[in-house]
């Protein structure tokens, strides 16, 4: 008896998605348009999905398997000043009351360039257990709030390390 197509495609797409990313991680550096500043990383190659631009707003999502990132550049959308702690500050409140989020899991952080907030997601989907873990750098530049987010779904030690990396590597100029 044949599977239905769709049944082989999903089938491959989840064991391809439960391989570990390449190791070879290499330096992306996105250039916000028209603002003249960019962000650097490194992370394995991404496949560009979307990128948006207008005068007020920026977004650029991007993946690899399991390894997703996305960039939101924007005016500022509340009361405050030129501080990463402002962004910070606006940002969490809300988006910290998703219900999938690991309270405990939660670690915020600042230093002279950006505040960072990372937190892991914990679901289960058709008896399946899903983890993702997330990392958020927000920043205040150039007269912009920003906030790049990364994720990594079900990380194995491989994807925690290439976070790490990223991590380490994450700069805006």
């Amino acid at each position: 008896m044949l599977l239905p197509r769709y049944v082989v495609i999903r089938a491959l797409l989840l064991f391809a998605s439960l391989l570990p990313l390449p190791s070879l991680a290499e330096i992306t550096t996105l250039m916000i348009p028209d603002q003249g500043w960019g962000v650097t990383f490194d992370a394995p190659p991404l496949r560009p999905v979307r990128e948006a631009n207008s005068s007020h707003h920026y977004m650029y999502s991007a993946n690899v398997r399991n390894f997703a990132v996305s960039l939101y550049v924007d005016t500022p959308i509340c009361h405050g000043g030129e501080a990463h702690e402002d962004v910070m500050n606006c940002f969490w409140p809300n988006a910290s009351k998703d219900p999938l989020i690991n309270q405990a899991s939660v670690q915020k952080s600042c230093n002279a360039r950006y505040c960072t907030i990372s937190y892991d997601f914990e679901n289960t989907f058709q008896a399946t257990s899903i983890r993702q873990k997330h990392l958020l750098f927000l920043f205040a530049t150039h007269g912009r709030w920003a906030n790049l987010h990364v994720s990594v779904s079900n990380p194995t030690a491989h994807d925690l390390a290439l976070l790490e990396t990223f991590r380490q590597s994450f700069s805006y100029q």
